[in-house]
């Protein structure tokens, strides 16, 4: 090489890093929070973040961003109360199940938070599954019947369908609660 190739050679190099790196942090921050390894412990008291989190393996799947997105807006619309911001989360079928006047008195005390989707598998019929848990806090009087406590640990798999991904109608046994 001739005397100026080898700096020339080094200065491009060291623009394309510079570059790369860039666009690559760019990136990152648009696509939300890093995804975890582990799951997030349970917070001493409270629920924790409402910031919804994806795995390491979820994250690997397709159509993570759209499900992370699409489920932050759902928890968002229970914790401030939004029934238009949560019908907009869900299927149509799923929603006329749940009227307005039924919601506001159903999710009247809940707040949800420590929110992590473990997996994200995609059905035959292009659908998804998607495996997710939270911590959820309301009066205990709100509480399901079958566990009148303030904090319930919820594991529930979630069907959803279409452009953005949309919350399915789910079936008996799709959600595990235990107090935590």
């Amino acid at each position: 090489m001739t005397r100026w190739a080898t700096p020339a050679v080094a200065l491009l190099l060291g623009v394309l890093l510079v570059a790369g790196g860039a666009t690559a942090l760019a990136t990152r921050a648009s696509a939300g929070p890093a995804p975890l390894a582990a799951p997030p412990s349970v917070p001493a008291e409270g629920v924790g973040s409402g910031e919804v989190q994806l795995s390491a393996d979820a994250a690997r799947h397709p159509a993570a961003d759209e499900v992370r997105v699409q489920l932050q807006r759902h928890y968002d619309a229970i914790n401030e109360r939004d029934y238009a911001g949560w019908r907009a989360t869900v299927v149509p079928a799923r929603a006329d199940a749940l009227p307005e006047d039924d919601w506001q008195d159903a999710y009247a005390t809940t707040r949800d938070g420590t929110i992590r989707v473990d997996r994200i598998d995609t059905e035959p019929d292009a659908g998804l599954l998607v495996r997710v848990r939270f911590v959820s806090m309301q009066d205990v009087q709100d509480a399901p019947a079958d566990l009148q406590v303030e904090r319930i640990c919820w594991r529930s798999t979630l069907p959803m369908r279409g452009a953005p991904p949309l919350i399915d109608v789910t079936g008996g046994g799709s959600s595990a609660p235990e107090a935590c």
